[in-house]
């Protein structure tokens, strides 16, 4: 006796599950879901504030190094790359904190909300601790049915022009308070 059930086909929920993924492998995803698009947005301003801190790091040892008390315009330029920095983690964390008041259009739009969610995590606490791996099997699950986002990585002059962009905020920001006297002390960007 022949089993019938090895001859039937596919049920349509596998189908469709492997037509998303292969959509979503394209390149193709629904640029209305809001979620979506936050999660661009934050991987962007993640992005552009990681080369900021890398610029503030190798400012900050040039200017350890030249072990100088003297106002530099090396020591200007260190200032205004820690204000840099900091203006581009505040753009980061003010779309995390959207996260909560957008609703996600589809399951890749929950995908991208709890992207944003473990991608927090592993700049803030121990990602082996409860409940973050719970968590990241959830995500790895929901991947699994809805599919993945795509790891976009924003053009170069896009990049370029956000650094530009949040540079010159530093920069206003700095000139304000050396114009006022109350000029930033090294110690108060990074080790004394």
């Amino acid at each position: 006796m022949t089993d019938s059930d090895n001859s039937t086909t596919l049920p349509s929920v596998t189908t469709r599950r492997r037509d998303r993924q292969i959509s979503n492998a394209s390149g193709y995803f629904d640029d209305s879901d809001s979620a979506i698009l936050l999660q661009r947005e934050w991987l962007r301003a993640q992005h552009v504030s990681q080369v900021l801190c890398r610029l503030q790091q190798r400012l900050e040892r040039r200017v350890l190094d030249g072990a100088s008390l003297e106002p530099t315009d090396e020591k200007v330029g260190y200032y205004i790359a820690c204000q840099a920095e900091v203006e581009a983690t505040t753009a980061a964390v003010r779309l995390q904190d959207k996260l909560p008041h957008i609703r996600a259009g589809s399951l890749l739009g929950v995908v991208a909300k709890l992207e944003i969610i473990v991608g927090v995590d592993r700049d803030i606490d121990d990602p082996t601790d409860f409940p973050w791996p719970h968590i990241a099997s959830v995500l790895d699950d929901l991947k699994e049915m809805a599919g993945s986002l795509p790891s976009e990585r924003p053009q170069r002059s896009v990049v370029h022009e956000d650094c530009r962009r949040y540079q010159e905020m530093g920069a206003n920001f700095v000139g304000l308070q050396l114009r006022s006297g109350q000029g930033p002390e090294l110690g108060q960007y990074g080790p004394e």
